[in-house]
């Protein structure tokens, strides 16, 4: 990608002056990052399939168009007049088939990033994910780190958590983007594992081992990083034009879920026997760049599984994807 000029800084500083395009508003992640944009005073367009789904967006102040990552003219109406895009929409883990993700996840990225050239709007952020790595285990991986193969179906440690077609789909879509990096002004964000109020997966997971009478947790170590601090992060890359041309880790430091039940016990005031099933394995992504560009400070995960069991709303809380 190409260094910071000038002219792009100036770009970046103006991409605040209009409406923010949020794709995938209305799911889980899509609710922190409009209320972050809302909470900084910026306009939001929020980009979803299903407007009836969006209705405490309009409510919050957003303005709410439909469109489909695989509908490259309603994308096209819908970024038109924006000043920036913050790419989220994608089909998660364990979503659907193979031919699905390569149609919504890499087409549909390519669709979105092809009308975003040709409204003239520069400034992209998009939201991609620590699964484009190839997991390396005892170690602190920054964003020069090895990657997935997305060339052929190799085993890699993240496959037992994480659905590999999700993986080779991000990493396809991260390599798409980066064919128009003459064009547009891209900044990557790789958020870990996430938590947070209204999350469906992995928060309601947690929340249903807690009211058991025991529960046996791996020890594993896992970069789990709350949806709140996501959004911060990019909101802040949208802020700052040093994130320009640049990828970052946005995790935590790892947590196992033995320690994610101690401390919904501790925060709750009751819950199960917590018995550790040990698991001396942990995974770490070095945070550092983040830190120094965008500010990036993660919670603590007593403080994130705080706001979880508060269920603190956002402007999408209840809406899927």
């Amino acid at each position: 990608m190409s260094k910071l000029t000038s002219a792009t800084s100036e770009r970046a500083a103006d991409a605040l002056t209009g409406p923010v395009v949020l794709t995938g508003a209305t799911g889980f992640l899509g609710g922190h990052i409009a209320a972050a944009i809302l909470a900084s005073g910026v306009p939001l367009r929020a980009v979803v399939r299903s407007p009836a789904k969006a209705q405490s967006l309009v409510d919050a102040g957003a303005e709410v168009v439909a469109a489909d990552l695989t509908d490259a003219a309603a994308l096209k109406a819908a970024v038109a007049g924006a000043r920036a895009v913050v790419s989220n929409a994608s089909l998660g883990s364990w979503a659907d088939d193979d031919d699905a993700y390569e149609r919504v996840n890499v087409t549909g990225i390519d669709n979105l990033l092809a009308a975003a050239v040709d409204c003239g709007v520069r400034r992209v952020v998009m939201i991609s994910t620590v699964a484009v790595y190839k997991t390396q285990l005892w170690r602190a991986m920054d964003e020069q780190a090895p990657g997935y193969d997305a060339t052929k179906r190799r085993f890699n440690w993240s496959d037992l958590t994480t659905d590999w077609r999700y993986a080779r789909s991000k990493t396809r879509a991260e390599s798409v983007a980066r064919g128009y990096a003459d064009r547009l002004d891209l900044t990557f964000l790789r958020p870990g594992p996430i938590y947070g109020s209204g999350d469906p997966k992995l928060t309601a997971r947690y929340k249903r081992a807690a009211d058991r009478a025991i529960v046996l947790a791996p020890t594993v170590g896992v970069p789990q990083v709350h949806a709140g601090d996501v959004a911060a992060a990019a909101v802040s890359a949208l802020q700052r034009p040093q994130s320009i041309g640049r990828a970052y880790n946005i995790t935590a430091p790892p947590t196992s879920p033995w320690q994610v039940q101690r401390a919904l016990r501790n925060l709750r005031g009751r819950g199960p026997l917590v018995l550790p099933l040990p698991i001396p394995i942990w995974v770490h992504y070095d945070c550092e760049a983040a830190a120094r560009d965008l500010d990036f400070r993660p919670r603590s995960l007593e403080a994130g599984l705080q706001e979880a069991l508060d269920g603190a709303s956002n402007p999408a809380d209840g809406a899927s994807s």
